[in-house]
């Protein structure tokens, strides 16, 4: 059973078949949005791509995170945890009552 689920690690992982995948994506567009938008280092690939610093690399990431939508957290979540309760739905909790001495 475990050689199972590590030659199917999707089994243990169901965010990288959505939110993830989404992320790289979204990522690999900005990068190549911002290389060829560069001006300065238009004519040369590699001076380009040396000039991407950590600042430049966690912005991007922000940016592709913002772009992912709610519906496609939600059921990533939905596969992560199935019998999860939304937080806007009230759960019917019954209290005990204590009686003090």
């Amino acid at each position: 059973m475990e050689n199972d689920v590590n030659s199917h690690p999707a089994l243990i992982q169901p965010m990288d078949q959505n939110v993830i995948q989404n992320m790289k994506l979204g990522y690999r567009k900005l990068l190549l949005t911002n290389i060829l938008n560069d001006s300065v280092h238009n004519e040369n690939l590699v001076k380009t791509l040396k000039n991407v610093n950590l600042k430049d690399v966690v912005f991007n990431l922000a940016n592709c995170w913002a772009l992912v939508s709610t519906l496609l957290i939600n059921k990533s979540r939905k596969n992560l945890l199935p019998n999860f309760i939304d937080s806007e739905v009230e759960e019917n909790v019954q209290t005990v009552e204590i009686q003090l001495a």
